[in-house]
């Protein structure tokens, strides 16, 4: 009986302390991301590492993507192939969706240096695109 007095003991600890020093390291963030023609608007535009839930609304008038990709280049420095960005990096994406539509996307990200795009043909090129930075 003493043994499991203190095993429960020690969980009750770890639960109390440990634990939620852990999570809160690791972070957990929801960032409003606007769309339209022809620009992306993240806010806030940094957070934590950890799990990041993009909330994205399509206040233009076009159909519109959204694409997370990880690299080191800026925004409006991605290389194109024909009428959109190269995804070197992508690490999540939703779907093409309607004017007034809003969508969600959670995505567990590390730390560094991400570009948030709508990568329809010609959207890129036309300036669809944001710096995001997770810390």
């Amino acid at each position: 009986m003493r043994k499991l007095i203190v095993s429960v003991t020690a969980v009750g600890v770890l639960a109390a302390g440990g634990v939620g020093a852990a999570l809160a390291v690791q972070g957990s963030a929801t960032t409003k991301v606007t769309e339209k023609e022809w620009g992306v608007k993240p806010l806030p535009a940094k957070v934590q590492a950890g799990k990041v839930t993009f909330s994205v609304k399509n206040v233009g008038h076009l159909n519109h993507e959204f694409v997370v990709l990880k690299t080191a280049k800026a925004a409006n420095k991605l290389t194109l192939r024909g009428a959109t960005a190269v995804e070197t990096g992508r690490v999540g994406k939703i779907p093409q969706f309607k004017p007034g539509v809003t969508k969600k996307i959670t995505l567990t990200l590390k730390a560094g240096h991400y570009v948030l795009i709508c990568n329809l043909p010609g959207h890129y090129k036309a300036g669809q695109y944001a710096n995001f930075t997770v810390g």
